[in-house]
């Protein structure tokens, strides 16, 4: 069906709707508007369009143009990357079974020490379990080879890692990667990361004195590269995250202080940005062990933005994704019906219960005890995951419609805040 506007004149109250069956495959559209002030009648044919792409495509000798009707668009995402979180998979890509997207640059950025290396770390991972490639940008000097060994990245198959601390630099390393990758095989995932911009400088601030004036070299610099590398991403179903920290704009009285580092340029081409916010800490007695984040998409171009969720990081393990899940159908997944079927997980205790029951007879035939820290038992388990999944995704429903907030550990951060400035004094300004 074909649905058209017949303008009688150029106001809204004379437009009046007509459908056709299946004129568009069969001669085209006739319609009538009017131009220059007169009725005149157009007779628009659908071989028009296609030999329009056809001459496009001819003249610059590539595939520029589609015919988004019936050829699949170069920006539809192939692939989705996990995050190591099914709620921030979810928010990122407004589906099951999301994360960051391929094909597209994602910006990860927040205070020190809140976990970005940790999640893109994650992301390393799950690049390799897809049987991806993973080229990981080092500039800050601060990768541990046992802290990737323990959060599940193999360094010795599919893992390239890059020592470098000059902007340009990296950007080249980037587009040498990709091209060269993709030409041995276009299947394979590649996940490039760079770590971080914040650590990174231009060329001739490398070489330049202390005293010499770089104001605007950073930003130039990234700028020049990420036009240049923007296009070469998509064209290859690259996923290119970078990871940067915050600044806090000096003076300013009203909205947000905080600004990252690089200029506009990574803000505008990234499809996905997500701001990492501190929270409270996760102790096993005296010692620390975790932290409370909370993260927020403040730009997101494949799925609705600003949207807020919360885990938890263990130090040494990466996000903890079963208690997580567990935390949130507790909360959102009360009673919930699946089909025939109502599914609960609850308890306050140490033992918790997961119950599926029928509708129609009112009979509960499953009846599960565990406790908390086996959850991960049943999201893996072939008769109860089914329920869990199909429980979760209405519970994350939920949660973009009513998100919680996380209680904000401000001592926690004004220590840390405190401890950065001591070794580098700019790192809090812009």
């Amino acid at each position: 069906m074909v649905t058209l506007l017949l303008k009688k004149s150029y106001r809204h109250k004379d437009l009046k709707e007509v459908k056709f069956n299946d004129l568009w495959n069969g001669y085209g559209i006739f319609t009538t508007m009017r131009v220059i002030g007169r009725s005149a009648k157009i007779l628009f044919y659908k071989s028009h369009i296609d030999n329009l792409i056809k001459s496009l495509n001819k003249d610059h000798g590539s595939r520029v143009a589609y015919n988004l009707a019936e050829d699949e668009s170069p920006t539809h995402v192939k692939r989705w990357i996990s995050t190591g979180s099914k709620q921030f998979d979810y928010i990122c890509a407004n589906r099951k079974n999301g994360g960051f997207p391929e094909g597209r640059i994602v910006e990860i950025f927040g205070p020190p020490s809140i976990g970005k290396s940790h999640i893109a770390t994650q992301i390393a991972r799950s690049t390799q379990q897809m049987g991806g490639i993973v080229v990981y940008i080092d500039t800050e000097n601060a990768t541990s080879v046992e802290n990737l060994h323990m959060l599940g990245v193999d360094v010795s198959k599919r893992f390239v890692y890059v020592d470098t601390h000059c902007t340009e630099e990296v950007l080249s390393i980037a587009e040498s990667t990709i091209l060269k990758a993709k030409a041995l095989n276009k299947d394979v995932p590649l996940t490039i990361i760079w770590d971080s911009v914040a650590a990174s400088s231009p060329k001739a601030e490398l070489l330049g004195d202390y005293d010499k004036e770089t104001i605007g070299l950073q930003a130039r610099a990234i700028s020049k590269g990420m036009r240049k590398i923007t296009g070469v991403i998509g064209q290859t179903n690259s996923l290119f995250v970078i990871l940067n920290q915050i600044r806090t704009k000096i003076g300013v009285m009203y909205g947000d202080p905080t600004t990252t580092p690089g200029g506009k340029a990574i803000p505008f081409h990234s499809s996905i940005r997500v701001k990492l916010g501190a929270g409270q800490q996760i102790k096993d007695g005296d010692d620390v062990v975790g932290i409370h984040v909370s993260a927020k998409t403040v730009k997101n171009k494949v799925s609705p933005p600003f949207r807020t969720i919360n885990f938890q990081i263990h130090f040494g393990k990466g996000i903890r994704e079963h208690e997580e899940i567990f935390d949130v159908l507790r909360k959102h997944g009360e009673d919930t019906v699946l089909e025939h079927y109502i599914v609960e997980v609850a308890g306050a205790g140490q033992w918790k219960t997961f119950n599926v029951t029928d509708t129609r007879t009112g009979e509960v035939f499953i009846e599960k005890k565990f406790r908390k820290a086996g959850f991960d038992e049943l999201l893996n388990d072939k008769e109860y995951g089914p329920y869990i999944d199909g429980l979760l995704e209405r519970a994350m429903v939920k949660v973009m419609k009513d998100p919680s907030s996380i209680d904000i550990d401000t001592e926690s951060y004004e220590e840390i805040k405190s401890l950065a400035a001591e070794l580098d004094e700019t790192l809090f300004e812009e």
